[in-house]
Order: structure tokens, then sequence, then C-alpha cells
């Protein structure tokens, strides 16, 4: 069993969230459960992956009037690493994969508009193709608060890879990202959610501190380099986005095995 402490600070500067009042967890276990959306496109197309802006705009403000807050990677790192990390009452991460343009044209402006970050999963080998983000665009959403990570360089799956092939895609993807970003980049979110048990070991030795997998549920940190994430689809659309947390399987103070 983990263990932890809890530490109800009252909020001042930076330690507080806008309602005055934070939460100091000091992790000896990994035990906090927290929802993890995963998002692919906003726009007008009909395809399984795109959402409207209008719906991303209503997800967003309904979290945030819910009194849901997003973490950063540097806060999700902390968690990881067990270090001590102020959270918010009610922590929320946002993804982003495949870095398509309508990200920043779409999703970027309704993030601040409701002061809240994202991190965004980049197929390097594909950065400033006509769809897709260019780096003035990464490094002014960096600026305000965006996070950027792998989605490797092809988006092939690296499950079906042979050892070599993944080492590339990993590496590669990465040293290409720090030099965009200027710093360490330290979170990969595996194409298709594929993987193997070698992707893992392959991903720890390229200096990723964890991975991102499509695989439903919340999110517990136990397991760093298969987390899990809630995605939100084009049917997703009919549905509010707290149905879509209880649907599948967040309630907050509890955690379901999914």
């Amino acid at each position: 069993m983990f263990s932890r402490r809890q530490f109800l600070k009252l909020g001042f500067g930076a330690m507080g969230t806008a309602a005055g009042l934070s939460f100091l967890w000091e992790y000896e276990g990994l035990n906090q459960s927290i929802p993890v959306l995963l998002y692919h496109r906003i726009g007008q197309e009909d395809n399984p992956y795109t959402i409207t802006a209008e719906h991303f705009e209503s997800n967003v403000k309904a979290l945030s009037q819910e009194g849901y807050a997003t973490l950063s990677l540097n806060q999700v790192q902390q968690i990881i690493q067990h270090k001590a990390v102020v959270l918010p009452e009610k922590p929320l991460i946002i993804t982003f994969d495949d870095g398509y343009l309508d990200n920043y044209l779409y999703a970027f402006p309704i993030l601040q508009k409701y002061s809240m970050v994202a991190s965004f999963y980049i197929i390097t080998g594909i950065i400033g193709q006509a769809d897709r983000l260019t780096i003035p665009q990464m490094r002014e959403m960096q600026a305000a608060g965006m996070d950027f990570g792998s989605h490797t360089v092809t988006h092939r799956l690296l499950g079906t890879l042979s050892v070599e092939e993944v080492k590339t895609e990993l590496a590669q993807s990465k040293v290409t990202l720090e030099q965009i970003v200027g710093g360490k980049v330290n979170f990969i979110a595996y194409p298709g959610g594929s993987y193997s048990g070698d992707t893992l070991q392959i991903a720890q030795e390229a200096g990723y501190l964890a991975g991102w997998s499509t695989r439903l549920g919340v999110e517990t940190f136990k397991h760093p380099f298969t987390l899990k994430r809630i995605p939100i689809f084009h049917h997703d659309q009919t549905r509010s986005i707290s149905y879509i947390l209880l649907k599948k399987g967040f309630i907050p103070g509890l955690l379901f095995n999914l």
C-alpha cells in the first residue's frame, strides 16, 4: 500500500489557486488519480478524431466552471519523480497528439482564454507541412505556457518496428524537439498507442521519463511508461465533458481499474 501526507496550504502568490486554496502533496508513493484528456484535431472535418472549436470550448469552459485546473508537464514530472508538488484541488491534464495546425489556430487561443495549458505531441518529420505546426508557432505556444513532447519522427506504430527502428524514432525526435524548445523533452506519446516491452525499455534508455498510451482510464502514475488517457472523439460531441469523465471511470477521490 502506498502512503501519502497531505498538507493544506492557504494560497498566496505562486502557491495559490484562483480560489485561494491549493494542496501540497508529498509523494511517498504515486496514488493520486488524475484524468488525462486526449484530443487530436479541432475543426469542421467529419472524421473520428476531429471536434469543432465550439465543442472544444464548451469542454474547456465546463471544466473551468467545475473547478478543474490543468497541470504542466513540469508538475507531472515532479509527481513521477516522487517530489513534493503543489496541485490544484481538481487537477487535470490535457494532451493533443499529432501536432496539427488547427491546434494553434483554435485550441491554443481557447486554452489561453480559460487560463489552461496543454501538452502537444509532435511528429518531428512533418513539422511545418501544410496542415502541421511550424517551429515559430510552437515557440509562441511554449512562451505562453504550453508544453511539447515526442510523437516520434514518422508516426509508425512502435510495436511493429525493429529495436533499431524504435531507437531511431525515439532518439531523433527527442533531439529535434529539444533543439526547438531549448530544453529537455521528457515525455513521449506512442503513435496509435502501439508499444512493446522493448519500446518501454528503449524509451527509458533514450532519456524519457514517461510515455502516454491510448489505454483508457485515469492516471495514478504508478507505471510512468504506460500512462492512460481519456480520448475525446467526434462522436463525443453529443455528450457533456462531465458525462465523458464519468463514463470513462473518473469520479473525484475514486479510482476505477480500466
